[in-house]
This record gives C-alpha cells, sequence and structure tokens, in this order.
C-alpha cells in the first residue's frame, strides 16, 4: 500500500513539474514569436526604403545601392521562409473574416 502511494506522489510531482516546463517553454516561444515578426517588419520596412532612395535622382544606377537593394529582397524572402514560425501565434485569415461579419 505504501509503494502505491508513494508512486502516485512521485507521479504528481512530476507532472507538476513537467506542466511548469511547458509553461516557460511556451512563454520563450511566444516571446520569439513576436520579436520575430517585429524583425520582419523592420527588415521589409528597410528594404522599400533602400528602393525609394535609390529611386531618388541623385542616386538613380548606382550600383552599390542597387547590389544593396538586391541584397536586402534576398534577405526578406529568406526571412519569409520561416514566416510559419511567427505566425503561430495570429488568428488564421477565415478566423478574421468570421469575427468582422
Amino acid at each position: 500500500m505504501i509503494w502505491i502511494i508513494l508512486g502516485l506522489v512521485l507521479s504528481a510531482g512530476l507532472n507538476v513539474l513537467l506542466l511548469w516546463y511547458i509553461r516557460q517553454t511556451l512563454k520563450k516561444l511566444l516571446f520569439a514569436s513576436e520579436n520575430f515578426a517585429w524583425l520582419m517588419s523592420s527588415i521589409t520596412n528597410f528594404s522599400e526604403h533602400l528602393q525609394k532612395l535609390h529611386e531618388l535622382e541623385m542616386f538613380y544606377g548606382d550600383t552599390s545601392l542597387g547590389h544593396l537593394i538586391e541584397h536586402s529582397k534576398q534577405l526578406v524572402q529568406d526571412m519569409k521562409s520561416f514566416e510559419d514560425i511567427y505566425t503561430l501565434l495570429e488568428d488564421e485569415p477565415n478566423d478574421r473574416e468570421k469575427e468582422t461579419q
């Protein structure tokens, strides 16, 4: 009888520990997801700003800016490949449409 009680106490303690660990891990995932979305937005804005700068008469045709623009576009594409990670917590588009109706 004592072994059953000891096993139940040990099992309950282990379950509490695992729930705490899962909660901490999910907090970290939420933090990373929010920061990754901000980073993606920032890099996209930078790329758009470079494109507008390159179109100015003063810099039109500058090869250094042209290469920088291509590099920033490639960086945006690379970041979009991770889009499924940072959109884990956003609502699906269908869910948003249902809420607005």
